[in-house]
């Protein structure tokens, strides 16, 4: 999948909403906002920060940009992922960062935040316990409602998450 900054992103998202997918192995979160230069600059500046929290086989990315966006929370399933993996090895796991306008499903900021082997080592174990467990779309997304009654904000998450960490080398692209 090739991005640039300023073409236009040609995949189905919520209007104005986050998503978090898996392409070729790594993490990529697009943020699909109404936006001002002030909020590029702190999308493409800001330290990131990420979690993870998982609860009845549910895994949720906890993140936050700094001037940004507050710590916010996505659900993940392996199982809604095609034929992707998490990538494993010794490495730096990458975070692609993807800012589009809402308005014109323009790409307006592009980043790679990267988190440590150990965050990338047990994303990696979750997945693949999701792996190995059946898949029932309509108790995914009920347990998905329960967690969400049980802890309501990214912040409740936060203190059960298994690892939180601030990302390290952001490498922006132009």
């Amino acid at each position: 999948m090739k991005l640039t900054v300023g073409e236009r992103f040609d995949h189905n998202l919520p209007d104005e909403g986050m998503s978090v997918i898996l392409v070729n192995g790594t993490p990529m979160l697009t943020f699909n906002f109404s936006l001002n230069r002030q909020q590029i600059d702190a999308f493409l500046n800001g330290s990131c920060s990420f979690g993870l929290f998982t609860e009845n086989d549910a895994l949720f990315f906890l993140f936050k940009i700094d001037n940004f966006l507050e710590w916010s929370d996505l659900a993940f399933t392996i199982h809604l992922a095609g034929d992707e993996t998490v990538a494993t090895g010794p490495g730096y796991l990458p975070f692609n960062l993807v800012l589009i306008d809402s308005a014109t499903s323009i790409i307006k900021g592009l980043r790679v935040v990267t988190t440590t082997p150990e965050f990338g080592a047990i994303l990696a174990d979750i997945t693949e316990q999701q792996a190995k467990q059946p898949f029932d779309t309509i108790a995914y997304y009920k347990t998905i409602g329960d967690i969400y009654e049980k802890y309501p904000s990214a912040s409740d998450m936060l203190i059960k998450a298994l690892i939180v960490e601030e990302g390290g080398i952001t490498l922006p692209k132009h």
